[in-house]
């Protein structure tokens, strides 16, 4: 009878010294003593990244719209380089015609929707190319179905990152969340409904 008392015994003081543990941990984190170090990226790295300004890219210059550029990219989660022949071959497998040293995107009228280019400097690809980071751009104010032109982009750019262990980001560089999406999509039904209203 009294050894199960002492087990009781022992296990209520198990308990007991759990709820304390707990009840202190909890404590702690509510005071804000426990902070997530949060790493910054090294200056190289900005240095390495193209820094593209909207008239850089080029699109087809139209003097009655102004451009509205979405731009994703997709960077190596370990910073490793992609194999560029897996990379030529993922993206012309996908439907990327090579048009001046980037890979255009078009619809089934020929007129591009997206293109994707190499987000280091100096932005192009070539046979001998070595890079860790691609960049989707588009004009959704030139694109016929801004909307589904999006929807294109973040189904290619999701494709690529299981393929090419890659992280997809925002132009920022920071990893995209659903509701980056979400606004990323409600613009551009903003740009569609703006573009109904001018043609009707």
């Amino acid at each position: 009878m009294s050894t199960n008392s002492e087990i009781y015994l022992i296990g209520f003081a198990i308990v007991i010294f759990l709820s304390i543990v707990f009840l202190f941990i909890r404590k702690i984190s509510n005071a804000g003593k426990l902070k997530v170090k949060i790493e910054s990226l090294p200056e190289s790295f900005d240095e390495e990244m193209s820094n593209k300004n909207q008239q850089s890219f080029e699109f087809e210059a139209n003097e009655d719209k102004d451009q509205e550029l979405v731009i994703l990219n997709l960077i190596s989660v370990d910073r490793s380089l992609f194999d560029i022949d897996q990379l030529f071959g993922f993206l012309s497998n996908y439907g990327g015609k090579i048009t001046n040293k980037f890979f255009l995107f078009c619809d089934e009228n020929s007129k591009e929707k997206f293109r994707v280019i190499n987000a280091l400097n100096p932005g192009t690809f070539d046979e001998d190319t070595k890079t860790f980071a691609i960049a989707i751009v588009s004009d959704i104010n030139s694109v016929e179905d801004p909307l589904n032109t999006v929807k294109k982009m973040i189904e290619f750019s999701v494709s690529f990152a299981e393929k090419f262990h890659a992280t997809l980001c925002d132009q920022e560089r920071t990893p995209i969340t659903k509701q980056m999406i979400l606004h990323i999509e409600t613009k551009a039904q903003d740009v569609a409904r703006i573009k109904q209203l001018k043609n009707s």
